[in-house]
């Protein structure tokens, strides 16, 4: 009889016990440990409030988020599910739901050691918050809503790749009373950041432009805008504000931080 070779663990089996290792860990694990993960690994960028359930599956009564240099953001509850199979291939994923301080949003939020990236992603918030997110916005008192979607886009250090389009729906400014329309940005992403185009989907004022934003040098971006003569005394006092007409009557936008 042909003798049977010794049993021996070979590196699948510690790879397998340390995947179950971990799967078990993150089921079991109370959501409080996401409360102290989040502050900790986003340098206090994103914060969670009263988390209940576990790493694997909850939810958290409020969401805060702050940027370098921008005021805290409430962002409403948030619930969260883990897509366990995203651990097989070393990343960590959760479709992640959010409702509440005028926002609705739903997606995945994928991160490995060395990317983030949003994928099926659907973010409506209120156009207020364009002066927020960018100040020399303010002197438009945006109103309406922004609704930002993408199939796929990643972040790492130097880059973003894929692409995300934000519309302005209902677009309303404090400093007139007629609407102005709704826009789109086509936002691809570049090497050091993102690029992105301005159009007009309707409306009385038409928008037009290019623009990019990184971390260094911010937004970057020039455009015009005209109106049709129909509408030019209504929207006379918004426009005198970005500056003065042309030859042809529009108006040049320059935005650069």
């Amino acid at each position: 009889m042909t003798e049977r070779a010794p049993f021996r663990l070979r590196w699948p089996h510690y790879l397998l016990a340390a995947l179950t290792y971990l799967t078990l860990l993150l089921a079991w694990a109370p959501a409080s440990l996401l409360g102290w993960a989040l502050p900790h690994f986003t340098r206090q960028a994103v914060s969670l409030d009263r988390p209940e359930g576990s790493v694997w599956h909850g939810q958290a009564a409020g969401t805060r988020a702050r940027a370098a240099g921008l005021p805290e953001l409430q962002l409403g509850r948030v619930s969260w599910t883990i897509r366990p199979l995203d651990l097989f291939a070393g990343r960590l994923a959760y479709r992640l739901q959010l409702s509440g301080a005028e926002i609705e949003a739903h997606g995945v939020v994928r991160g490995g050691t060395k990317r983030g990236e949003l994928l099926d992603t659907r973010i409506e918030i209120p156009a207020q918050w364009l002066a927020q997110l960018a100040p020399e916005l303010d002197w438009w008192q945006p109103g309406g809503r922004l609704v930002l979607t993408t199939d796929r886009i990643a972040f790492s250090a130097t880059a973003a790749t894929g692409d995300a389009t934000l519309r302005w729906l209902d677009a309303v400014s404090g400093r007139v009373r007629s609407r102005l329309g709704s826009y789109r940005a086509d936002i691809e992403g570049v090497e050091r950041g993102l690029k992105f185009k301005l159009s007009t989907e309707s409306g009385p004022l038409s928008l037009q432009g290019q623009g990019n934003w990184d971390r260094q040098r911010g937004v970057v971006f020039n455009g015009v805008a005209r109106t049709d003569p129909d509408s030019a005394a209504a929207l006379n006092g918004l426009l005198s504000l970005i500056g003065p007409a042309q030859p042809n009557g529009e108006r040049v936008i320059r935005i650069a931080n």
